[in-house]
């Protein structure tokens, strides 16, 4: 773990070195820098051997051993933020510059760890009476990142009404411009007023934000100050770190080099297959059917080779795919159609099964064979079968040259043998719990749990390899979670189900 600076010229780099310093020290974490520009070459040199000097003193600190990082980074977000997840980092600090000053509101915006956007009038500050709060609202944040990041706590207020002032001229609206100024322009002038009357070189004055800074009421004033402060040092600070950001940065960074994401034509074709594959059909109702007739075969007959040849032609996989897409895409009527399709599947597949197994009654004494009671007994271990069947069987169909292995993990799946043995088990009138397992009820809780790990694993892998979720999308958040929960409850259930049968 480490604290980084992100450096484009010699000044941000002496300007922000002090600071690296005493925030890895305070932190006890690794100092790293990320050169942005992947030219900057004699920079990259210049940052290696200012930061050896500063090494030694936080290596002491630091309660990783590792020696601290010096990388160039082209100028974009999502490459800095894929390297800040390498390096597992905690802090991004940037040093203010004008010209660059877009791209670091950007990045200080997107940036999916905690950043200090700096801009530097001295050395960071030996005493409290040094460090300001912006506010009193803000008091107890500034407090939590003061001690954190300097060891001390702010000792001074810079005014306690601004923001308040600030935030009721907002919500009343004026009549007139000339009788209302701008409450924005005002609460800049009050602020820039304060700095230079209450401040001394060698200050510093916090600004905590939450996580979207640009959308809070004080950011513009706050920039302001961080461009125009003549006597302090202003940190922007940034609360944005959570589990969830860290493991999707992750997630990204993995996602990015070691799954190489599939080219733009590729991603089309898969993404139209899967669509055409997920839409409900008769031609899919009838192979569906036929596969759960030829498993209810299988199953009658005690024979594995049956068995093994229905779940090679059922088509129920693709839309289970299809809602992994629509998973990894954030597109909600296609998970709709999808689920139409499984459902369709299901009804279908049972339906036959259990036609069938009427059938068999009338003409042989109903057995429930070795082969269906196999199937009544689902344990955890089925959630590995359908999470890894899901995952092989949706790269495959990412990668042309392994499509052979979809006959494979179609096989290992195994949906429609245990539809087919609920839809028999319903029709021979056999419901009775016994040490052997659960009829009908351990079948299709069997489906379900294959089900939700195949569509997992797909939305994964896809994530993956390129068919991504846009930023920001939370009904696929949302819809994926629930899922996972599901699936949990499920399993808990299921490690209990056999104290609770028997």
């Amino acid at each position: 773990m480490s604290v980084t600076l992100l450096v484009g010229s010699q000044k941000q780099l002496a300007d922000g070195l002090p600071w690296l310093r005493q925030f890895a020290e305070s932190m006890k974490l690794r100092a790293d820098i990320l050169v942005l520009g992947l030219d900057h070459r004699t920079l990259e040199l210049r940052s290696q051997k200012e930061l050896e000097s500063i090494g030694a003193g936080a290596a002491k600190q630091a309660t990783t051993k590792s020696p601290n990082r010096v990388e160039r980074v082209e100028a974009d977000v999502e490459a800095i933020s894929l390297q800040l997840a390498k390096w597992d980092s905690r802090l991004l600090l940037m040093v203010d510059d004008v010209d660059d000053d877009r791209f670091q509101a950007t990045l200080f915006d997107r940036c999916a760890i905690k950043s200090v956007w700096l801009s530097s009038k001295g050395t960071p500050p030996e005493s409290s009476h040094h460090v300001f709060s912006i506010d009193d609202s803000s008091d107890k944040v500034t407090r939590w990142i003061s001690r954190r990041l300097l060891g001390m706590d702010p000792g001074l207020h810079l005014d306690h009404e601004w923001l308040t002032e600030l935030a009721k001229q907002s919500e009343s609206p004026s009549d007139s411009e000339s009788e209302h100024p701008d409450p924005i322009d005002a609460a800049i002038e009050k602020a820039l007023s304060l700095e230079r009357q209450r401040c001394d070189p060698g200050d510093l004055v916090w600004v905590p934000f939450g996580s979207k800074p640009s959308s809070e009421p004080h950011y513009k004033v706050a920039r302001a100050l961080l461009g125009q402060s003549t006597q302090a040092s202003v940190a922007l600070v940034s609360q944005k770190e959570s589990w969830n950001q860290s493991l999707s940065a992750s997630v990204r960074y993995w996602a990015g080099h070691v799954a190489e994401p599939m080219d733009r034509e590729a991603r089309l074709e898969l993404a139209r297959s899967l669509e055409e594959g997920s839409e409900p059909s008769l031609e899919f109702l009838g192979l569906i059917s036929a596969a759960a007739m030829l498993a209810a075969f299988g199953l009658l007959q005690n024979s594995a080779a049956v068995i093994i040849g229905a779940m090679l032609i059922a088509p129920l996989m693709t839309p289970i795919m299809g809602a992994g897409l629509s998973l990894a895409h954030g597109n909600r009527p296609l998970f709709r159609r999808s689920l139409l399709s499984i459902g369709i599947g299901f009804a279908g597949a049972f339906g036959s099964s259990f036609l069938f197994g009427l059938l068999v009654r009338l003409v042989h004494h109903p057995v429930v064979t070795d082969e269906m009671w196999g199937r009544c007994n689902p344990s955890p271990l089925d959630f590995c079968v359908g999470l890894v069947g899901g995952m092989a069987a949706s790269y495959a169909r990412t990668r042309s040259h392994l499509s052979s292995a979809l006959a494979g993990a179609a096989i290992a799946a195994a949906l429609v043998p245990p539809i087919s043995t609920a839809g028999l088990q319903a029709s021979f009138n056999v419901w009775e719990s016994t040490e052997r397992g659960w009829p009908v009820f351990g079948p299709l809780i069997l489906v379900c749990v294959n089900v939700l790990t195949i569509m997992i694993g797909t939305s994964f892998v896809l994530y993956a390899r390129g068919l991504r979720v846009e930023s920001g999308h939370k009904w696929a958040t949302r819809m994926t979670v629930s899922l996972v929960t599901l699936l949990m409850l499920v399993l808990v259930w299921m490690m209990h189900l056999e104290t609770w049968l028997f």
